[in-house]
């Protein structure tokens, strides 16, 4: 993956991003992602799945990332540089903005925010 490389893992992924509105707080940090790594989207907008499902808010609240595009260290090396630089929720410092998890679907990035999520100053 090189820096400023977008891409996008089908037509459905695709779809859920130009149909939908994001909040502006996750499309800072998918820019600065993307600017900075280069990226693979895997997941956007969808309808929900559980209570919890931050892919269906609206807006948008959660995207997913590949990570075996990077080599190993540098994908946990990303998920803390984006944790050292946005705060999902100041009350709630157990909560990050980056997580990288499988849930049955592989190894990926889930990043997400919080109507408080901030930059660190």
């Amino acid at each position: 993956m090189k820096p400023n490389s977008i891409k996008i893992k089908d037509s459905n992924v695709l779809e859920g991003l130009m149909l939908n509105r994001f909040d502006p707080m996750l499309t800072t940090i998918i820019i600065w992602v993307a600017v900075t790594f280069g990226l693979v989207m895997t997941e956007s907008f969808r309808n929900k799945t559980h209570a919890n499902d931050l892919h269906g808010e609206k807006p948008g609240r959660a995207i997913d990332l590949r990570t075996w595009c990077y080599p190993e260290d540098l994908a946990y090396k990303i998920r803390d540089k984006i944790n050292q630089k946005w705060i999902y929720d100041p009350n709630r410092p157990e909560k990050q903005v980056a997580i990288i998890h499988d849930v049955g679907k592989g190894l990926h990035f889930h990043i997400q925010t919080h109507p408080s999520t901030v930059r660190r100053v």
